[in-house]
């Protein structure tokens, strides 16, 4: 492969906007994920969009885990999105 190559995805996870805390998704209870991507998402824009990104960082870690996030992780990716949306909601 060419090393000279450069996708999205690197830039996309090189930025800031998706950090949330370090370790948070690796080892944190689905209530951890959530109270962190909600207080990240907040401090990111208006109020009224706040769900939405919220919601993206935690897509955004689950598509870049891939196929090595067990599901055990993702029945607690999971599980933070539902508390994100019933604390937003």
């Amino acid at each position: 492969m060419d090393d000279s190559k450069h996708y999205w995805s690197h830039e996309a996870t090189e930025e800031d906007r998706h950090d949330v805390g370090g370790g948070v998704f690796a080892g944190g209870s689905a209530a951890e994920i959530a109270k962190a991507v909600i207080a990240a998402a907040r401090t990111e824009g208006p109020d009224d969009t706040v769900e939405r990104r919220a919601i993206a960082k935690l897509t955004f870690y689950e598509n870049r885990a891939g196929k090595n996030l067990s599901d055990e992780r993702r029945a607690v990716i999971d599980k933070a999105k539902q508390l994100v949306r019933s604390e937003l909601a």
